[in-house]
């Protein structure tokens, strides 16, 4: 029996995103405008992952293009006119605010979030790219930060994710240069983690996500809260957490299909429990 085989397949519909959960993916693709307004992007990407978290079909969320790329602008116009205006931060803080909630509920997201893309990467939009816990590339892919010129910050978290992917001084280097990196660079400096040829793209995200949702849900959850945590744990710390852990895990009842199934040498079937406390 596969391990889906009872579990149909569905689709989302949103103004910016579309979505269509089968064999424990679910596969979310940016459509709609090439610029589209972030509050009800933000709105329809936090209804979504939130129903995603919920949806025991749904194991593993895949991000990648659809009608475009991760291409999301901040609304400089607006800002300029508000400036000009002598009004208040507000439009930028609710800008950022927007950042906020969507990396902080990726990051929070007990399922693995992949984001792959074969387009162009710019500006704030590379900040929900490098939200994902696992990121992937096409070899036409490219990648630029936000353009500092005007004199703001990058935001969505760049600050974080860029030094601890590229280290201090090509974190500084990319932001300030505002260059743009082709995707074998991208690659080689740590910004993206796999580089798949284009000519095996389905094929290579289809054995990447189906791995993904065949590991037992705790363990995979535990494994994502362990790896935020480490830049800021000792060994003695991470330790006693992979300890605790693994309590957890030997509790759930997935871990117990994994263990039987890999005795048995079959695939376990599975049908996600969202957390350790769901089993």
């Amino acid at each position: 029996m596969a391990a889906y085989a009872n579990l149909q397949e569905k689709t989302m519909q949103y103004d910016n995103f579309d979505c269509e959960v089968a064999d424990g993916c679910a596969t979310v693709r940016l459509v709609g405008p090439g610029a589209p307004d972030l509050g009800a992007l933000c709105d329809e990407f936090v209804d979504l992952i939130l129903r995603l978290q919920e949806d025991r079909a749904a194991r593993v969320i895949l991000l990648v293009d659809g009608d475009h790329a991760f291409d999301l602008h901040r609304d400089l116009d607006g800002l300029v006119g508000a400036r000009r205006s002598g009004s208040g931060f507000e439009q930028l803080a609710a800008e950022d605010a927007i950042a906020r909630k969507i990396v902080t509920l990726v990051a929070e997201c007990p399922k693995p979030v992949v984001a792959a893309t074969r387009g162009e990467i710019r500006n704030v939009g590379l900040g929900l790219y490098l939200a994902a816990d696992i990121r992937v590339a096409g070899e036409s892919a490219t990648f630029t930060a936000p353009d500092m010129s005007a004199g703001l910050v990058g935001g969505w978290g760049l600050a974080l994710t860029l030094p601890r992917l590229l280290g201090p001084g090509r974190a500084l280097d990319f932001l300030w240069s505002h260059r743009t990196l082709n995707a074998a660079e991208a690659e080689r400096i740590g910004l993206v983690d796999r580089l798949l040829p284009e000519d095996q793209w389905e094929q290579e995200l289809f054995a990447l996500t189906r791995r993904l949702s065949r590991i037992p849900q705790p363990a995979v959850h535990l494994t994502k809260l362990a790896v935020q945590q480490a830049p800021a744990l000792d060994l003695t710390t991470m330790l006693a957490m992979e300890w605790e852990s693994q309590q957890q895990c030997w509790d759930s009842d997935e871990t117990s299909e994994g263990l039987r199934a890999l005795a048995e040498g079959r695939e376990p079937r599975l049908e996600a429990a969202t957390s350790p406390d769901d089993d």
